[in-house]
């Protein structure tokens, strides 16, 4: 990783600042004896990964805060050290499972909120996946593996990222789909949630932003295996080109400082039974478009076609042969 400019590398005691000023602006919940430990237990994270804020147009919601990681480290275990995670914690095998998938290659980040401590870990598996791979380790409760189907029937059929929620006991896990999203493929997906169908407006504002070949994040139930929302996300949108925004939304975007010299905002438009909101993302230190990039992320404005996914739908010669 090359060297920072000093003013743009992760400063705890600027962190402690930013975070205080951040989660007040938007009338988040601040518990600062929690932050103190996580910034104890994770500091070489978050000094050499790239630290996110987040939050969503709720009222009240929590102020997150993540570090993608550039270290390969097991994350869960040192949050059980610091007290953070329970050790007997229910989730706990299948993030073990998945990062001992593909010889171990995920590689964890964490997520945490500024009132209540850590609130997901998520796992990069490295590139395209198969669904099957992801879906079908054996400590994932059999209904969320008879999911597996629903998602093969809407061609979503490769995952490039998973998280698990320790508080909601969910997984979110973040598909890679063959575009364009037009209104019909969106409203297959969008009919997951059991949300009331968006308005008109609202689905061609989506379809104007996420990539060609997009993202959408559905998540789990990881008792049940119920679908409880999808996400659409639409990656590094300068603030000038913005979609419309909730208040709350435009105030986090707002305050929350960014010391990236590539500033990286992120807007998801997310679904579920219990209600709709719309989520943002933005860059802190660390620089998070590089590492975006470098998990082969698609950023507002390019081409976002992804030609490795296209090349795994085309018929191989073998099977062009035995259909003959």
């Amino acid at each position: 990783m090359p060297t920072l400019p000093k003013e743009r590398e992760f400063d705890r005691e600027r962190f402690r600042a930013d975070v205080r000023a951040t989660a007040a602006a938007i009338g988040a919940p601040m518990a600062h004896r929690l932050t103190d430990t996580v910034l104890e237990a994770f500091g070489d994270n978050f000094a050499q990964g790239a630290t996110l804020w987040k939050t969503t147009s709720q009222p009240g919601d929590q102020l997150s805060y993540r570090f993608f990681s550039r270290l390969k480290m097991d994350t869960v275990s040192r949050a059980i050290d610091a007290g953070l995670l329970d050790a007997a914690h229910p989730t706990v095998p299948i993030v073990d499972a998945w990062s001992s998938l593909y010889d171990g290659a995920p590689v964890q980040s964490g997520d945490f909120d500024a009132g209540r401590g850590m609130a997901k870990t998520w796992l990069y598996f490295g590139g395209l996946r198969p669904a099957e791979d992801i879906l079908g380790v054996p400590a994932l409760p059999q209904p969320v593996q008879a999911r597996l189907k629903d998602f093969l029937a809407l061609g979503l059929a490769h995952i490039r990222f998973a998280a698990v929620d320790w508080r909601h006991h969910s997984a979110n896990v973040y598909f890679r789909g063959k575009g364009p999203l037009d209104t019909v493929q969106f409203d297959h997906i969008h009919a997951l949630s059991g949300s009331t169908p968006p308005a008109a407006d609202v689905v061609e504002e989506i379809l104007a932003y996420v990539p060609e070949d997009y993202c959408v994040a559905i998540t789990l139930d990881l008792h049940t295996g119920a679908i409880d929302r999808v996400c659409f996300y639409a990656l590094k949108i300068p603030k000038g080109k913005l979609p419309r925004v909730p208040a709350r939304i435009a105030t986090f975007l707002a305050t929350a400082p960014s010391h990236d010299e590539d500033e990286c905002n992120v807007i998801g438009w997310s679904f579920g039974h219990s209600g709709d909101y719309i989520k943002a993302e933005r860059s802190y230190t660390g620089n998070m478009a590089e590492i975006l990039s470098g998990w082969n992320c698609f950023f507002h404005g390019e081409e976002g076609r992804d030609h490795g996914l296209r090349a795994l739908d085309q018929p191989t010669a073998a099977t062009t042969e035995g259909a003959r």
